[in-house]
């Protein structure tokens, strides 16, 4: 209750209890009427109600609003001096108002205000310890009254304001976990990855855009099922009802990158990779599994693509390579040319004859079969033969290129697919390094026994965010892209790849505009077939 407003309201309440007394007392005791004190009293409480319900006391300053009690003390005293009646009970509505609103020096000006009516106006004829007793006990009935009250108040008060506090914490906690659970929904109707809540019911109750976009779902739908309808092939037979994701899901079938199709709305087929996994369980939502769906449509539209471009490919350069292993065969078996050309003549034979057989490879209409890695194969001898290869391109570039550490360095292996990755490590070097630069490859054993091979060059190297795709297919860095060095972002995946096969580890480090080396480990002997 504001205080300006309480001022009249507690008035109305000491001039109706007035109001009621008067009239007892005109009931029971008209004779009090007679007397002055009285009747002056009751008028003067008369005029202090009309003059509380006229002045405005929200514009009043709350020290002058103290004016209405103070005189309403004074009133009751007045009345209560003229008779025997214990008209002095009526000032528990100014004490008890000043207590409400007001510190302890004003509740104790009240009541020496009261001791001064006690003392003034009472009748004479009381002696004076009567009088004296009768202001103690008055004083002190009131003043543990306006106190208890005052301490309450004050308790109240200070409970309203920790209630107003929590309150406006438990708002500000609501807001910012709103606006969290906000920038979350965001941050996932974001994803690319179509995400769905499953409870084990089977009831979809989150799903973010990408989910309700790919099953054509609208948060109204409810429980209601989807109209695509998921595939165990591309036009295959349509899944039954329990075989479905979003049943599995809610089953507890542990998911892991499993393929499905989907026929949408739009009459596509699309190609799904689905898993899932549970959330810890919290309270009323218990059982509820999280559905991971991928649509790797164009994935698989690209990499059925990329195979048919490679075969083609492949079998045009079928051809042109006969005919150049064919004329190199011829040039070799002349007699008049110089010892150097028949060297360089050998190189060209050898590179041709390691492309017929890549060319092979990538017409293998099925995968191909498991390398041979057993045989035992000197990884400097494939370094030197790469060497000499890539040398004639080095000069004619102005690049140092050069090879250290170990004379000889044996592993078990695939000698053509390692031949491979040295090829393409060093071609890459050799293809992104300036004039003038410097292609260094270091062969050595590592302290745990297997074998290193290092190729660093001073290159135009690769930014950070470069390198964490540079294995990806058809990757190549922004700075090569902007170059006309040609390239398809094959090569490195294919090095990954046969490392991989061979049990080895392959990492790449770079510094944008100051060269790139790449480090390859190998065991000595690579895992068997059982083991990998």
């Amino acid at each position: 209750m504001r205080r300006s407003a309480s001022v009249w309201r507690w008035q109305l309440m000491l001039a109706a209890s007035t109001v009621l007394i008067v009239a007892l007392i005109a009931a029971f005791r008209p004779e009090i009427f007679g007397t002055q004190p009285f009747l002056f009293g009751i008028f003067l409480i008369t005029v202090i109600t009309l003059a509380t319900l006229l002045v405005p006391w929200h514009r009043v300053r709350p020290g002058l609003m103290l004016v209405v009690p103070f005189a309403d003390i004074l009133a009751v005293g007045l009345a209560a001096s003229a008779s025997d009646v214990r008209l002095s009970f009526l000032w528990v509505f100014p004490v008890t108002w000043i207590a409400s609103y007001y510190a302890m020096p004003t509740i104790i000006a009240a009541l020496a205000l009261i001791s001064v009516c006690l003392a003034a106006l009472t009748n004479s004829s009381i002696s004076p310890s009567d009088m004296l007793l009768r202001i103690i006990v008055t004083v002190l009935s009131l003043g543990f009254l306006a106190t208890t009250i005052r301490i309450g108040t004050q308790q109240a008060r200070a409970a309203r304001r920790l209630l107003l506090s929590q309150s406006e914490q438990m708002n500000r906690i609501a807001q910012r976990a709103e606006a969290h659970e906000h920038r979350v929904t965001q941050i996932i109707d974001s994803l690319d990855l179509a995400l769905a809540a499953v409870t084990a019911e089977g009831r979809i109750v989150k799903a973010n855009d990408a989910y309700r976009q790919l099953y054509r779902r609208s948060e109204s739908d409810g429980d209601l099922p989807s109209r695509a309808v998921e595939y165990d092939d591309r036009q295959g037979e349509p899944l039954p009802p329990e075989c479905t994701a979003v049943a599995r899901a809610a089953r507890g079938d542990h998911m892991q990158a499993e393929r499905m199709w989907l026929f949408d709305t739009d009459g596509e087929w699309r190609a799904l990779q689905v898993s899932s996994q549970p959330i810890a369980t919290v309270e009323d939502r218990a059982g509820i599994a999280l559905l991971i769906i991928e649509d790797v449509t164009a994935l698989l539209e690209a990499a059925q693509e990329r195979k048919t471009v490679a075969a083609i490919v492949s079998h045009e350069l079928r051809n042109p390579l006969t005919a150049i292993i064919g004329h190199v065969d011829l040039l070799r078996d002349r007699d008049d040319l110089p010892e150097r050309v028949q060297e360089q003549l050998s190189i060209v034979a050898s590179a041709s004859d390691r492309m017929e057989r890549l060319v092979a490879r990538v017409m293998e209409e099925s995968h191909p079969d498991a390398a041979v890695l057993s045989e035992p194969v000197d990884l400097r001898q494939l370094v030197d033969a790469s060497i000499a290869s890539f040398l004639p391109i080095a000069q004619s570039h102005h690049l140092t290129l050069t090879v250290e550490g170990a004379q000889t360095l044996m592993l078990y292996g695939d000698a053509f697919r390692l031949r491979q990755v040295i090829d393409n490590l060093i071609s890459n070097a050799v293809k992104y390094t300036p004039s003038g630069g410097r292609v260094v490859v270091w062969l050595g054993v590592a302290p745990d026994g297997q074998v290193d091979l290092q190729i660093a060059d001073t290159g135009m190297g690769m930014a950070d965010e470069d390198l964490a795709r540079v294995f990806q297919p058809y990757f190549r860095a922004e700075a090569a892209a902007a170059t006309d060095i040609p390239g398809t972002g094959l090569g490195m995946g294919v090095v990954e790849e046969i490392v991989h096969q061979h049990g080895g580890t392959i990492g790449v480090g770079s510094v944008l505009g100051a060269g790139t080396t790449v480090a390859v480990r190998l065991p000595r002997k690579p895992p068997t077939e059982e083991s990998r």
